[in-house]
């Protein structure tokens, strides 16, 4: 048997890779960590899922607790999902979102290095990394000089060079990824697809004025399907080279206004789009599109589900939750 521990394991990615791998590896132990134990209402069948995990309710900035837990599951892998992941908290919070992304992190891996574990970890990242891009960089590829433009993508170069260090000064075997936009059913309403599916559900259920109230329409980000994101994860665990950073991406760009229009095709809702000033960001990227042929050649994979699906997924999860 092997362990695996996931830390934020209680959040929207947690759920459905806790899902994958109790349905598809049965010779995995799960061990489960994070501040609130999991409720996941986007999960069919759950209590089976969630009787297969041991669960480990801490903060990831108690240092002295995290050394405690790794030291007593002596974890084959480690997948480090605990985040705040959102752009927009981290320029209401830029301190809190810089401090607790970097100290979890570090809590984690200093604690495998203590205990001389050959702990396999993964430390999720974002193509927000990558910051403010030029046409010509297009696709962005690993190689892509990266320059952060929101707090949050500070914390996540910052985690990224960490791990390098690890890697390469205290030889732990850790790899990252720069993690595009990754969507489904379960996400938070905070994230911009989550956001406008759920308006169009309470268009349907409640009968409001159509209307959608979004931030920039005009931006471009390469939407990724959960499911292939967990696939990737889990590629990546299993066949990921120490100290590489791998894109995880669809390779295509969809405006935000394509997804309203996508949207409105899927449920022959008509609707007006309407900017909402509280959802601009002072600094924000115009486009953001990845190239996933690194990871394909090291594992083999690539994206499967078309966007249309992914959203005919989160919109029947809005509407099946607000019923």
């Amino acid at each position: 048997m092997k362990s695996i521990l996931i830390t934020g394991i209680s959040g929207f990615v947690g759920g459905h890779f806790s899902r994958f791998i109790v349905n598809n590896k049965p010779d995995h132990v799960i061990h489960g960590l994070s501040r609130s134990k999991p409720a996941w209402d986007f999960i069919k069948n759950r209590d089976p899922i969630l009787d297969a995990i041991t669960f480990h309710q801490c903060d990831l900035l108690d240092f002295k607790k995290i050394n405690e837990i790794i030291g007593g599951i002596q974890p084959d892998y480690i997948l480090h999902l605990a985040s705040f992941s959102s752009v927009s908290q981290s320029w209401r919070e830029p301190l809190a979102s810089f401090l607790n992304n970097t100290n979890a992190f570090l809590n984690i891996v200093e604690a495998v290095r203590i205990h001389d574990f050959n702990t396999k970890i993964l430390s999720v990242g974002s193509s927000e990394e990558y910051g403010i891009v030029k046409e010509s960089d297009l696709p962005l590829t690993e190689n892509t000089h990266i320059a952060p433009a929101n707090p949050y993508a500070v914390a996540r170069v910052s985690e990224e060079h960490l791990a390098q260090i690890y890697a390469e000064g205290y030889h732990l075997n850790i790899c990252c990824t720069r993690s595009f936009n990754h969507i489904g059913p379960g996400q938070s309403d905070q994230f911009v697809v989550s956001s406008i599916a759920k308006q169009f559900a309470e268009i349907t259920i409640h009968h409001k004025k159509p209307t959608i109230k979004i931030g920039a329409g005009s931006i471009i980000r390469d939407f990724i399907d959960i499911e292939d994101v967990i696939r990737a994860y889990d590629m990546i665990l299993e066949k990921g080279m120490t100290g590489e950073v791998y894109n995880v991406c669809s390779g295509r760009g969809h405006s935000i206004l394509d997804i309203v229009n996508a949207l409105s095709e899927l449920t022959y809702i008509p609707v007006v789009v309407e900017q909402n000033q509280d959802l601009l960001r002072p600094i924000d990227n115009p486009v953001l599109i990845g190239s996933y042929d690194k990871l394909q050649n090291t594992t083999g994979w690539k994206p499967e589900c078309p966007i249309e699906k992914s959203l005919e997924k989160i919109y029947t999860y809005w509407l099946n939750k607000l019923s």
